[in-house]
């Protein structure tokens, strides 16, 4: 394969609508392997904590699937410009926010406070699995699962399994129905 091709710009499509945690890592392996790569976002999620965690995440631009045309030719426009583009609805959301002295996108999220394997147990919660499954799925102890099941329940702030399944479904870890 011709290494050239690796140094250049174009667009690169793919649907990571599945699951929102595997945009957000596909946006910073893609920043390891090439920093000077600009991400454009499109996606159906309109929440601004997503949002936020793209653009620390290293993602240039966000833009909503619902767009026409020439939003997306705007914004790839921006990209070539190495201009940060956002859609025209967040952008006014996020600036709003702002300049009325709360600016939620500046703040940690909570997402971002559990481990990798904290993330897997809290999935598997909200998917039903109960704690000797998990622990099969895991190739860990029982009591390790509690563990991590615990540990994530003190960083978010929720004690109830409900919860962590409600929070897990708000984050688009699952589906509902899943």
């Amino acid at each position: 394969m011709n290494s050239g091709l690796l140094h250049r710009k174009f667009p690169l499509p793919a649907d990571l609508t599945r699951c929102a945690s595997r945009c957000l890592e596909a946006t910073i392996e893609i920043n390891k392997i090439h920093a000077d790569t600009k991400v454009l976002v499109m996606t159906k999620n309109e929440d601004r904590e997503y949002l936020s965690r793209l653009l620390k995440a290293g993602a240039f631009g966000y833009l909503l699937k619902k767009a026409v045309r020439s939003d997306l030719t705007s914004a790839l426009e921006a990209l070539g410009r190495e201009k940060l583009c956002l859609n025209a609805s967040i952008a006014a959301e996020v600036v709003g926010g702002y300049l009325s002295g709360n600016p939620q996108s500046d703040r940690k999220t909570h997402y971002e406070k559990p481990s990798y394997r904290e993330k897997q147990v809290l999935k598997l919660i909200a998917e039903g699995y109960r704690h000797k499954k998990m622990a099969d799925i895991l190739s860990t102890t029982v009591k390790t699962v509690i563990a991590h099941r615990t540990n994530v329940g003190e960083k978010l702030g929720v004690r109830m399994r409900t919860g962590l399944i409600k929070f897990a479904i708000q984050k688009g870890m699952i589906k509902r129905g899943a």
